[in-house]
């Protein structure tokens, strides 16, 4: 794994007060405006009964593995090198604990963790996030989602 541990280890939303666990990743552009001014990259995640994994390539990078970047009907994780972030199943059972996906985007701007005082104000954001989203409409102007495709393989 190539990120860090950002903050919990054990995954269990119930375990530490739904904040489940992350991975920082050392690729400055993953995320946030140096991800927008890159125009975005390829994120995938693979979940199997040994753990799950999830890679970042930032866009025309030239270590996107050949699969990705064509979009193959199949491809081979173990050639995608090191992943950005790598939760082994050494306590866990999978097969016990996950069910099938549901792929859900959501666009809600303070939904139900987000939108928590105590989430919004951990960081030192005053007021509420609903109050921010109300009273700044115009830094929302120039906000999308642009997903040019997602692929699922089995």
């Amino acid at each position: 794994m190539v990120g860090c541990i950002a903050r919990k280890t054990n995954c269990d939303v119930a375990a530490n007060g739904n904040s489940g666990c992350s991975v920082l990743d050392k690729n400055a552009n993953s995320y946030g405006l140096a991800f927008n001014n890159n125009g975005g990259g390829f994120y995938a995640m693979e979940r199997t009964n040994s753990g799950v994994k999830v890679w970042f390539w930032p866009r025309n990078s030239k270590s996107i593995p050949s699969d990705v970047a064509k979009g193959s009907s199949s491809v081979n994780t173990d050639k995608w090198g090191a992943p950005a972030a790598h939760f082994p199943s050494t306590s866990c059972n999978m097969a016990q604990h996950f069910g099938p996906h549901n792929i859900v985007i959501n666009l809600s701007l303070c939904g139900d963790w987000a939108g928590q005082q105590s989430i919004y104000n951990q960081d030192g954001c005053p007021g509420s996030c609903v109050d921010n989203v109300n009273n700044n409409p115009g830094g929302f102007a120039n906000a999308y989602f642009d997903i040019a495709w997602l692929k699922i393989y089995q």
